[in-house]
């Protein structure tokens, strides 16, 4: 049964996985596309993105729309307690009026005559009870509102922040750039790794098949004997190093799978999916740019130094943003409301259910304990600190830049060296292993030159290795693509 389902199994893996073939370029376009760190510097711009629009919102007014309704414990009662005076010609005015509730008309007639005939300073000032207890308001209010604010000036704050908010996604960008740097670079080193383990692995396997039948031949030349000086102890250290060789191959291939593994990683292939890599072993180019323009460009568009200079940027912007509260915040409001209560009279009336206003507010702090003045210059003083830090960047960067490009100056000089050594070493070997074959060249100098020719073309690749290492590493601290070729 366990047999049945692991061949389920395979036969699974087989149908469902991919056989991927690509060379570098094509890799580096798959890893760009499917790496998840790329990707997550992608939504890290999309929400600098949103935190930029955000900012923008702040140009605008604000109008908000609000509706409440409340049920107090009780009604509100207006109480007022204490007297009206009356001044004398009140209390005549009064006088007459009271005369209204004489019936007979002749009487009310005479009487108000009367009154009226007698002067005002005849009638002595008096008070009157001014105890007042009424309804204001009804327990039950609803109420629906529109506000409106825009802020008219505000010293420059609102566009240091919107200002902020746009470099950040600038920065968010050059993050993208510079693991967009490390994804290409860590290609092109696994790539590299691949091809020279791949190139190791077919020279050795060559010198495996050679010393394979130069082990074979020995043995027979021992045996049935030979006009060479030939003992068991060549056949023996012929035999020792076949099998050392046959030891090497399998590292290698262990090491080609693994980095196979990697590259697969990298461009987002699936663990069941099969990959074969190409390339053309093509001439590798020289690399023609000075120094000083390389550390030029690089000061240029460098991820990290461009993200320091935004950093610089957004200091000042934050120096203006503090700087602001020395000046004065202007702001236009206004509001239009209706509002029901469940008391018809009172302060609530029909007169007083719909309302609006409209106006201006300035403010000034006259002072804050010099609150405002230290803000500014603690961003100062944060903004000299990253000047200082740019400085050092630029150094290590220039430093760096520097190493790499003396490293890959020597190496492309020891390559151009070793061309010519790795064809008379290939030429020796091949005449060494004839020679063996037709008894007259000794087994030390057959194993000796097959040795050298390993060591020549190991060297040889080894190098070319680290050349495009080189230029990958100028790649990354650039910012960009270089001229290259393999």
């Amino acid at each position: 049964m366990k047999r049945v389902l692991f061949i389920i199994f395979l036969s699974y893996s087989f149908l469902f996985s991919k056989n991927v073939t690509l060379n570098l370029d094509q890799a580096i376009e798959l890893a760009l596309k499917n790496n998840g760190l790329n990707k997550i510097s992608k939504i890290n711009l999309e929400i600098a993105n949103a935190q930029y629009q955000q900012a923008l919102s702040a140009n605008y007014p604000s109008l908000d729309a609000i509706f409440y309704s409340s049920r107090d414990k009780r009604d509100t009662i207006f109480q007022q307690r204490g007297s009206f005076t009356l001044a004398s010609g009140l209390t005549k005015t009064l006088a007459l009026a009271n005369t209204l509730s004489i019936a007979d008309p002749a009487t009310r007639a005479g009487t108000q005559a009367y009154i009226s005939s007698l002067p005002t300073s005849s009638f002595p000032t008096s008070s009157i009870s001014a105890d007042l207890d009424t309804k204001a308001k009804g327990r039950d209010t609803v109420r629906g509102q529109l506000e409106l604010n825009y802020p008219i000036y505000t010293g420059g704050k609102i566009t240091a922040i919107i200002e902020q908010a746009r470099l950040n996604k600038d920065i968010a960008k050059q993050s993208i750039k510079r693991n967009e740097s490390s994804i290409v670079f860590d290609v092109k080193r696994y790539f590299y790794g691949y091809v020279l383990t791949n190139e190791l692995y077919t020279l050795i396997d060559s010198i495996y098949e050679n010393m394979k039948f130069s082990r074979d031949l020995t043995k027979e030349f021992l045996e049935n004997g030979t006009d060479l000086k030939i003992n068991r102890t060549d056949y023996l250290n012929i035999k020792l190093l076949t099998s050392l060789i046959n030891s090497t191959l399998s590292k290698i291939e262990l090491n080609q799978k693994m980095l196979e593994g990697a590259i697969a990683n990298l461009i987002g292939l699936k663990y069941d999916d099969i990959l074969n890599i190409k390339y053309n072993k093509e001439e590798v180019l020289k690399l023609n740019s000075s120094l000083t323009n390389i550390i030029k460009k690089a000061y240029s568009i460098n991820p990290d130094i461009n993200s320091v200079n935004l950093a610089l940027k957004i200091k000042n912007e934050q120096i203006k943003e503090k700087d602001s509260n020395n000046y004065p915040m202007v702001n236009l409001f206004g509001n239009a409301s209706h509002t029901y209560n469940s008391y018809e009279y009172g302060y609530i009336n029909e007169d007083n259910e719909n309302s609006w206003t409209i106006g201006v507010a300035i403010k000034l702090s006259l002072f804050d304990g010099f609150k405002t003045k230290n803000e500014v210059l603690e961003k100062r003083l944060e903004k000299k600190m990253v000047e200082e830090q740019k400085i050092l960047l630029e150094e290590g960067l220039a430093l760096q830049l520097k190493n790499e490009f003396l490293k890959s100056s020597i190496g492309y000089k020891q390559i151009g060296i070793l061309k010519e050594a790795v064809e008379t070493a290939s030429e020796n070997s091949k005449m060494n292993f004839k020679g063996y074959q037709y008894e007259m060249v000794e087994a030390k100098d057959l194993v000796q030159s097959q040795l050298m020719e390993v060591y020549v073309k190991a060297d040889y690749l080894k190098n070319v290795h680290d050349y495009l290492l080189s230029l990958a590493s100028i790649d990354k601290l650039i910012g960009t693509k270089l001229d290259e070729k393999f």
